[in-house]
């Protein structure tokens, strides 16, 4: 029987109830600061929920586009592109079931909140689809959460040890940067950790 959480039904259920606060309501702080940083490219946002991390790069002027397993998501980040007027593609698809034109395309994929969502025995597979979005020498943004959540407790989201993801991506990525973001808001203040991957 197939897990709940790999379902598009699952997550539709999650935004009729809002349950977990998982939507911040806005743009995640560090990633406004890291848009203004890096150079310009083509970025994927996975599991872009609403689509605000997804326009905050649009209006930097990245050329992104944006994915999501629920159809309340993708509807809400078109909309939200709409209103904010900046152009982003947005894609309802599965992030385990890719289409293969989306392959070598990016220069960036945008990770928050879908690592910690999806079961952890998919993690390797995580870091398989991430390779492959990326060109030669892409990178992954990712802001990991929650640090304070052991993996006994279940989830979504589930819990992410630093540890780990070092042990995780170390056989296929570089790490560029490592910081405790300053900006996090304070819920999740301590709690979440930005790394930034380089693929060898």
């Amino acid at each position: 029987m197939e897990d709940p959480v790999n379902t598009a039904e699952f997550w539709e259920a999650c935004y009729e109830t809002e349950m977990d606060n998982w939507d911040l309501g806005g743009p995640v702080p560090v990633f406004e600061r890291i848009a203004s940083e890096i150079p310009k490219g083509r970025i994927c946002v996975i599991g872009c929920g609403r689509g605000y991390d997804a326009v905050t790069f649009a209006k930097a002027g990245f050329e992104v586009t944006a994915i999501d397993f629920a159809q309340t998501a993708v509807l809400a980040s078109r909309e939200n592109a709409r209103k904010k007027e900046v152009e982003m593609t947005v894609l309802r698809e599965d992030l385990f079931d890719l289409p293969d034109e989306l392959h070598g395309q990016f220069d960036y994929v945008l990770e928050y909140t879908c690592f910690c969502a999806i079961s952890p025995e998919r993690r390797f597979e995580y870091d398989r689809v991430i390779w492959q979005l990326l060109k030669p020498e892409g990178k992954l943004l990712g802001l990991f959460f929650p640090l304070d959540k052991d993996d006994d407790e279940g989830g979504p989201p589930w819990g992410v040890n630093i540890s780990e993801l070092h042990t995780l991506f170390g056989l296929h990525w570089n790490l560029e940067s490592e910081e405790m973001p300053k900006e996090s808001i304070e819920s999740r203040a301590d709690r979440e950790v930005m790394m930034i991957w380089k693929k060898k």
